[in-house]
């Protein structure tokens, strides 16, 4: 026997279309049920807010352990090359960059214009 052939690949919108069309006619119609849902919505408790800053505490707690475990296990070697590190970056800060003046310049106007439209814009949609 001949094993089948497999389907030949159709378009994604098609079938999103088709499968669309068939979740539609295979849903029941809706259910007057006089209001029994909304009274029950409303008689739920109000949804919890997540802890965002349980996790947030959590990771600056581990970040602040780890650099801690790495300066005692690290030993005099790793104090040193942190030192030294400290150093070149400082001595890189202070050397000048042509054209950063001009660049804080117009970054800074473009933060203020794109504040100014977004301010303007939810503004306007609270009207």
């Amino acid at each position: 026997m001949n094993a089948p052939e497999p389907p030949a690949p159709s378009d994604p919108s098609t079938d999103d279309a088709r499968l669309e069309k068939m979740l539609r006619a295979a849903s029941p119609p809706y259910i007057d049920d006089a209001g029994f849902t909304d009274r029950i919505m409303a008689s739920l408790p109000a949804a919890r807010r997540r802890a965002e800053h349980r996790r947030s505490a959590l990771l600056l707690g581990g970040l602040l352990l780890g650099c801690g475990q790495a300066v005692v296990f690290g030993g005099s070697g790793l104090v040193a090359f942190l030192a030294m590190l400290m150093e070149r970056l400082a001595a890189w800060s202070a050397l000048p960059v042509p054209g950063l003046g001009a660049a804080f310049t117009v970054g800074g106007l473009a933060c203020w214009v794109l504040a100014i439209a977004a301010g303007g814009w939810a503004w306007a949609r609270t009207r």
